[in-house]
């Protein structure tokens, strides 16, 4: 059986804790069905606010909610909400208010439109002093991502993707905000994903290590901002190299604060795999990661750069 998309994850999960605390509210920008938070608004009408296509309003009436004692969820399309309303989460961030973003529709989105597919929105979030930058990887790691931020004061940004991820993490995985995730140990290659790009790493690492004759260590990294360095660092510095995966653009984004990490302390070769500097196409998600070599054959290549 399939796994559950992401987005109907955070629907049922929206349901579950807003008959837990009532000072939950929910606002959407025109896109319930989509977000799936049409959930919350069925059970709970009067506390949710449809804002229509007006993020910039949307935001603002969620710090509004925040400065009165409310736990607002603001939820719409990764590229909409970031891109529109950046100047007003960052007030939610100079302020350092409760308040919690939490986006679908995050890198390729497949056929709604170039425009729609967010490629930039971490290298947007990521600047901002104060905000949690979360990058799920499946459902168990989604539900502990969610907890962490609603029993946690402060600005969050979580990422979702339109679809469904397959399942990597054990139910009795435990999320710990900042610290990397060891989904297999190996003592040359280091991969390093978030989001898609971990699930893409731990499924290519057993093909390549036997092609390549080599042992490939795999981490998955959710927490986008903050990182714990000291931690990051011991991880990786065995290793002979390292190939950063992310369904985002390369330039400014994940693997650009991983490689400052790396450079000041334990400076390695390092690929980057990813969006080179483009817009994204419209097309069927598979379509557009083949395309954009966000795929197996790219990271085997990016490790004989490393090792040859």
């Amino acid at each position: 059986m399939s796994e559950p998309s992401l987005r109907d994850t955070f629907g049922d999960f929206l349901v579950e804790k807003g008959h837990k605390n009532k000072n939950i509210v929910v606002l959407d920008a025109d896109l319930s069905l989509s977000t799936k938070t049409f959930k919350f608004a069925k059970t709970f009408p009067n506390r949710f606010f449809n804002m229509g296509i007006a993020e910039q309003n949307m935001v603002g009436t969620a710090l509004g909610f925040s400065i009165s004692g409310k736990t607002p969820i603001v939820s719409g399309f990764s590229i909409f909400t970031t891109g529109r309303a950046w100047e007003f989460i960052r007030f939610a961030c100079h302020d350092n208010l409760n308040l919690k973003i939490i986006t679908t529709h995050s890198g390729f989105v497949g056929e709604d439109g170039s425009t729609h597919n967010a490629l930039e929105d971490l290298s947007l979030m990521a600047t901002l002093p104060n905000l949690n930058v979360l990058v799920p990887s499946d459902n168990v790691e989604l539900v502990r991502i969610l907890e962490y931020s609603f029993n946690t004061k402060g600005p969050f940004y979580i990422r979702l993707p339109r679809g469904s991820f397959p399942k990597i993490h054990n139910d009795n995985y435990n999320f710990i905000i900042g610290e990397p995730d060891i989904l297999k140990d190996g003592a040359d290659i280091c991969l390093i994903g978030t989001g898609y790009g971990s699930i893409l790493a731990i499924n290519s690492a057993p093909a390549i290590e036997k092609k390549l004759k080599i042992s490939i260590k795999v981490i998955n990294l959710p927490s986008i901002k903050p990182i714990n360095d000291k931690s990051l660092l011991n991880e990786v510095y065995n290793v002979k190299g390292i190939v950063v995966i992310e369904e985002h653009n390369i330039y400014c984004g994940f693997g650009s604060i991983i490689a400052r990490i790396i450079s000041e302390n334990y400076p390695k070769p390092m690929r980057f795999i990813g969006i080179n500097n483009s817009f994204g196409q419209s097309g069927k998600r598979e379509t557009l990661l083949d395309a954009y070599n966000i795929n197996q054959r790219e990271i085997l290549e990016q490790i004989k750069k490393i090792i040859t």
